[in-house]
């Protein structure tokens, strides 16, 4: 009876330049979050509001971040 084989492992890139591209994606989404804040409690709005706000301009960022990173890699590996 042989073993059941199993599919290969996906390589997960560990350069480096990854991660400091992951960083400057996270800085720049903190720094979208943090203006809509200000931009919000300066309005009128409540704290809670404002952070919620702060929240969801964060996530949008980093997924807008993601999709060009994902778009320019395969625009890339086209050529």
């Amino acid at each position: 009876m042989t073993a059941p084989t199993t599919p290969p492992p996906v390589p997960v890139s560990s350069s480096p330049t990854w991660a400091l591209w992951l960083l400057v994606m996270v800085l720049f989404s903190v720094v979208v979050a943090l203006v809509v804040i200000m931009l919000k409690q300066h309005s009128g709005s409540g704290l809670a509001e404002a952070v919620l706000s702060g929240g969801t301009a964060f996530g949008s960022t980093m997924i807008i971040c993601l999709g060009a990173v994902a778009a320019v890699r395969e625009l890339r590996r086209s050529r």
